[in-house]
């Protein structure tokens, strides 16, 4: 269930467009060391703040690639529409415009 909720979190926060383009072994290592310091921050009270500590950690390493990601998003280039300038021409443009 923490593996659900950190990827869940990771994506509602981050963006899932971010979390598509992030290279898998970013997403497994940080999504499944967060969901084991879930875990472990539940079994054993006595290492709360170590775990807690780590899993700060670990949620800034997420912050900081995915905002990598972000900053290095493919531009989009399906534009459909081409730039057309509309330009009325007025009587003096008209003049250069004939033939002598």
């Amino acid at each position: 269930m923490a593996i659900v909720a950190v990827y869940t979190l990771w994506s509602e926060v981050g963006g899932q467009y971010h979390l598509d383009l992030m290279f898998w072994p970013w997403k497994l290592g940080l999504g499944l060391g967060a969901a084991v310091l879930v875990v472990a921050l539940t079994c054993d009270p006595k290492r709360t703040v170590l775990y807690g500590s780590l899993l700060i950690l670990i949620a800034i390493a997420a912050g900081v690639v995915t905002y990598y990601y972000h900053l290095n998003e493919p531009t989009d280039d399906d534009d459909d529409s081409p730039a057309t300038i509309n330009k009325t021409l007025t009587r003096r443009d008209m003049r250069f415009l004939r033939e002598p």
